[in-house]
């Protein structure tokens, strides 16, 4: 897969993409959601948030979160790993209307499914798998064809039990993963595994059991695909509150905590599926906190 049309070394604004060392890196979207934060802060009053209106104007709607549903190309080598695959086509997220923008946003931007060659799942949450599935063509059949599919064995074992087959996220096991599995596309993974050249995988549980992030390191450079371990960019932040995606609260509060300040300890740029579009930016301290501060489109 070549570098989209008219991308540059560094960063290129109009494509949303970032050349970090040897790696490119592409920005990609499944459109956003606009909804109540009380759905996934319920212990956290809505005017906890106004100091942030000021410094993520692009992240509300009024009193609502406008969560980008984000996923992410990597391509190093002559591999392409696209981390993630939205939400997908399925009506409503959170009770609110999802786009399913992904496949459409990849030929805006040059890029062919056909050249996939890994779909890295950082977890089998409904909105990180919704796009496996060849949704709008035929659902029986992979929308990455030529790629291996890579999760977790822990999400795996997690997620496809019969208590969560059958639970309020079975149905987007069962349309969208399961299948992947009966294919054989499924390869599980334990402990850290090299992707491609400068991109490795590494378990950073408590969001769910499985979860997985990357670490990107080429040519003295260096970034962090952190998955939802930071599910809006205020949680860098406030890394205490209670986030109820999380499987294990108390471990994703210490993996938020210790992915944060390895970010800052590396000088690496922190990447995240929910973060404000297009989804990378850098820690920063502020007055004694920590921050997430975007670089921008």
């Amino acid at each position: 897969m070549a570098l989209p049309p008219g991308a540059t070394p560094g960063k290129d604004s109009k494509n949303h993409t970032l050349r970090l060392g040897d790696v490119t890196i592409t920005a990609l979207t499944d459109g956003s959601i606009n909804f109540d934060p009380r759905n996934l802060f319920p212990e956290t009053p809505l005017e906890a948030w106004e100091p942030y209106y000021e410094r993520f104007p692009e992240y509300f709607s009024g009193t609502s979160f406008r969560n980008n549903l984000g996923s992410f190309l990597f391509s190093s080598g002559g591999k392409n790993i696209l981390a993630d695959t939205g939400f997908g086509p399925h009506g409503l997220m959170l009770g609110y209307p999802a786009p399913g923008e992904l496949m459409r946003d990849m030929l805006r931007k040059g890029l062919n499914p056909e050249d996939v060659d890994t779909v890295f799942l950082t977890h089998l949450h409904g909105d990180h798998v919704g796009w496996n599935m060849s949704e709008r063509d035929d659902p029986s059949k992979p929308a990455f064809p030529n790629a291996r599919y890579r999760v977790h064995a822990h999400d795996w074992d997690h997620f496809s039990s019969e208590e969560m087959v059958s639970g309020p996220r079975g149905e987007a096991m069962q349309r969208s993963v399961m299948p992947i599995e009966k294919l054989g596309l499924l390869d599980l993974m334990d402990g850290s595994t090299q992707l491609a050249p400068g991109i490795e995988a590494y378990h950073t549980p408590g969001h769910t059991p499985g979860h997985m992030s990357l670490l990107i390191s080429s040519r003295n450079e260096r970034a962090l695909l952190i998955g939802d371990i930071a599910g809006s960019p205020m949680q860098v932040t406030e890394t205490e509150s209670l986030y109820t995606p999380d499987t294990d609260a108390e471990l994703a509060r210490k993996t938020r905590k210790d992915i944060i300040e390895r970010a800052v300890e590396e000088n690496a740029m922190v990447i995240g599926s929910h973060l404000s579009y297009p989804g990378w930016g850098r820690i920063i301290t502020w007055e004694g906190r920590r921050y997430w501060k975007a670089l921008g489109e």
